[in-house]
């Protein structure tokens, strides 16, 4: 049956019982005759970069783009079907909730085995699982009891539930004998537990249970085999396991426990499960729905004691194995020493186990995926009238979203007088009082010169700005940022940010306006202003003059250069100074956990790997690029909440290792993450970061923190910002000239990238 699948799940080199599964799984998809099984893997975010060759895709758990750049890898990837193995812990935020980043942009249909299915579950497990079963087409259950609970306790509808069981190994060659004299056990009546240890699993029962048995059985030796599960570990190193060290040695039973403190390939337990004579499962819990280990010893005819959970009933309830109380030691002790003192016992256990398994072999378990999928294929292929891999039914959250709107300049026209853009305004009356600044004006210029290269017509706009920039710049070349109404400069400290933000504007303007004598002016000044450019230290300075000058290499017109313009290895140099000096303050600062380039998160934030990125590909410089993606991760992951973008708040910004400000919400914050993510799509051919540069904007139409659009359809102006009670009413320069660069900065580098009138 040749179709082509994908799993999502953890997966080998990372060490877990479902990462096994699904290796497995793979295994007897293709033995069932698939033409090729690839493999999404979920990775924590430090994993190791190497993974195995059919892995065509990593998902960092709690990364938002990586969950949106593997269904676009899916959906172009001309897949059947995706199998995705389900459980709570693998996926990131609450309840493992993140998936839905995932399904919700999934075009192929989806097949969710379900590993842990709660019948009593917490209110955020009940709210992620009824979303996970709302976006899948199928759900496949390892135990006919979870298929109940699932029809019961989440009202999903039969049709969609498909048991299939657990699949086994083939057992390994030789007897119980030969095994336990290769290992060192030859003597030994052994009792066996098998996992990744860490609390919940019920083994401090399992020893107080042994120690009553020892009394009766002197040679009986229970084995504890797994190493320490990593995420224990990582909180609390050995701790748990020394504890319960400690508990052997209280009971004084160090002569019948034994630690096998690794983590076993599959051979090699196998080789033990083979050479047990009674497997032991003290699970506490009785909502577990499925264990691959308990799954193993039945196939391989193992005499098995478990506690009552619901898949161990189902496997065990008809004589297959012997059931005893959730914690209770005295009975679990009882039937360890029956079982051990009675060899004919075992040995009928044994049969009893070996039947219940029948048709549990890997391949056999892949054919049932297999017809599965085919089953959903067909039904895809008869709903669309087209080819398969097309989305069968609309997801949640997965329809596309409304069209932005049409920016219109009508505001910003309002708030320009003859001298250049009124700062404030009152509603979206302009304010006189506040006067004037050259950041605001320079924004103004930039927008534009998008504005007519988008083909609107912008009258004289761009030469009032340019016009106030060269009444603000100093002898020095420097600009004044602030003014008074009638003209005067104001008292201040000079402004790197608004210095750099000057230059992109006049950059935009001197290589992208078709006027000669408007880009020689725009030109003269830009070179004016680059001589106190070697002054420029904060962060924010430098990002904005690495993106001024990149505009100038990027979009300079060698054939009609304007005389006296910039040469370009002057702008070459500066452009390098400064995007050295980002990625010095990257080396000092960035860590594991928070890779940016200062100790906290302020304003205007994505404009630091967006001066990295459009520096990288301007100059073809892999390390700006690399560290510009590694920073701009980072701030999707913090500022991006289930598809909505969620900027830091201005009321207390985001100190490392401190409490992150929601609000007040600043427009800027969302200009520069379209473009910076705008730019991410330039440079690596993703089109996830375009996606996220959309729902970036779309914070002004109202996919926001409170669902509030920041538009005004009356004036075509902007709000000046969300606030936890509502939007400021003000819509002032930056705040319209913040949504006017987002929605021309959306428009493909292609269309920017041509002169215009």
């Amino acid at each position: 049956m040749g179709l082509r699948l994908a799993i999502v799940s953890t997966y080998p080199p990372r060490r877990c019982g479902l990462a096994t599964f699904s290796e497995h799984l793979r295994g007897g998809l293709l033995a069932a005759g698939a033409e090729e099984v690839s493999v999404v893997a979920m990775v924590k975010p430090d994993a190791p970069a190497e993974q195995r060759p059919e892995t065509v895709a990593v998902i960092r758990d709690d990364l938002e783009i990586d969950y949106r750049r593997a269904a676009n890898l899916l959906n172009q990837g001309g897949y059947d079907a995706v199998l995705l193995q389900h459980e709570f812990g693998i996926f990131g935020g609450q309840a493992g909730i993140m998936v839905n980043h995932l399904l919700d942009r999934l075009e192929v249909p989806v097949i969710a085995t379900l590993h842990t299915i709660l019948s009593d579950p917490k209110p955020e497990y009940r709210q992620a699982m009824d979303a996970l079963l709302r976006r899948v087409d199928a759900a496949v259950v390892m135990a006919r009891r979870g298929g109940e609970i699932v029809r019961e306790v989440y009202g999903a509808s039969p049709e969609r539930i498909t048991y299939i069981p657990h699949g086994v190994p083939t057992p390994p060659a030789g007897t119980p004998e030969e095994w336990k004299e290769r290992l060192g056990l030859s003597g030994r009546l052994v009792v066996m537990t098998f996992g990744l240890l860490g609390p919940g699993k019920g083994i401090e029962t399992a020893l107080e249970a042994v120690a009553l048995a020892a009394r009766s059985c002197p040679d009986l030796l229970y084995l504890i085999v797994g190493a320490t599960h990593p995420e224990v570990l990582r909180r609390e190193g050995e701790r748990y396991r020394q504890g319960l060290e400690a508990q052997v040695a209280k009971l004084g039973i160090a002569d019948h426990v034994r630690f096998v403190n690794r983590y076993l390939d599959e051979d090699e337990l196998l080789g033990y499960l083979q050479a047990v004579d009674i497997y032991l499962v003290p699970y506490p819990g009785a909502q577990q729905i499925s264990s691959g280990t308990l799954t193993y010893a039945l196939a391989m005819g193992k005499a098995i004691i478990s506690t009552p959970f619901v898949y161990a009933q189902e496997l065990l309830g008809e004589g297959a194995g012997m059931l005893v109380p959730f914690g209770d030691a005295a009975a679990m002790g009882r039937a360890l020493a029956e079982l051990a003192a009675d060899s004919g016992w075992r040995s009928s256990l044994s049969a009893a186990a070996r039947a219940r398994a029948k048709g549990f072999t890997w391949p056999e378990v892949g054919e049932s995926y297999l017809q599965l999928a085919a089953r959903l294929a067909r039904r895809a292929a008869r709903a669309q009238g087209g080819p398969v891999t097309v989305r069968t039914r609309s997801r949640p959250g997965g329809t596309r979203e409304r069209t932005l709107p049409r920016p219109r300049l009508s505001h910003l026209e309002r708030l320009t007088d003859s001298t250049g853009v009124i700062q404030h305004a009152f509603g979206p009356i302009p304010n006189l009082t506040t006067g004037y600044t050259s950041d605001d004006n320079a924004r103004a210029l930039l927008v534009s010169v998008w504005a007519a290269k988008a083909g609107e017509p912008v009258g004289r706009l761009h030469e009032t700005y340019l016009a106030f920039l060269a009444y603000a710049q100093e002898q020095d070349g420097w600009f004044h940022n602030a003014f008074s109404y009638d003209r005067k400069p104001l008292a201040e400290e000079r402004s790197e940010d608004c210095h750099a933000r000057c230059l992109w504007g006049l950059a935009a303007a001197a290589t992208q306006l078709s006027c000669r004598s408007v880009t020689w002016t725009a030109a003269q000044l830009l070179r004016r202003g680059l001589a106190p450019c070697g002054s420029i230290r904060t962060l924010r300075g430098m990002a904005g003059l690495a993106i001024a000058m990149a505009e100038w290499l990027e979009h300079r017109r060698g054939d009609a250069r304007p005389d006296g313009a910039p040469g370009d290895d002057e702008v070459r140099a500066h452009l390098i100074r400064a995007a050295d000096g980002l990625i010095a303050a990257w080396k000092q600062n960035h860590s594991p956990d928070w890779p940016w380039f200062e100790d906290r998160l302020t304003y205007d934030n994505a404009i630091l790997p967006y001066a990295l990125l459009r520096a990288g590909r301007v100059l073809d410089v892999p390390e700006y690029r690399r560290v510009g993606l590694a920073a701009l991760e980072f701030l999707a992951r913090v500022t991006f909440r289930d598809g909505v973008f969620w900027p830091i708040g201005n009321d207390g910004w985001y100190v490392r290792g401190g409490r992150r400000a929601e609000f007040d919400q600043q427009p800027l914050e969302a200009t520069a993450m379209v473009l910076a993510c705008r730019e991410a799509g330039a440079v690596t051919g993703d089109k996830t970061w375009h996606s996220m540069a959309a729902d970036a904007a779309r914070w002004f139409t109202g996919k926001n923190a409170l669902g509030l659009s920041l538009l005004d359809p009356e004036t075509g102006g902007c709000h000046d910002g969300l606030t936890p009670h509502g939007v400021n009413r003000n819509q002032g320069a930056e705040s319209t000239l913040a949504w006017l660069m987002a929605a021309y900065g959306l428009e493909q580098p292609a269309a920017l990238s041509t002169a215009v009138r």
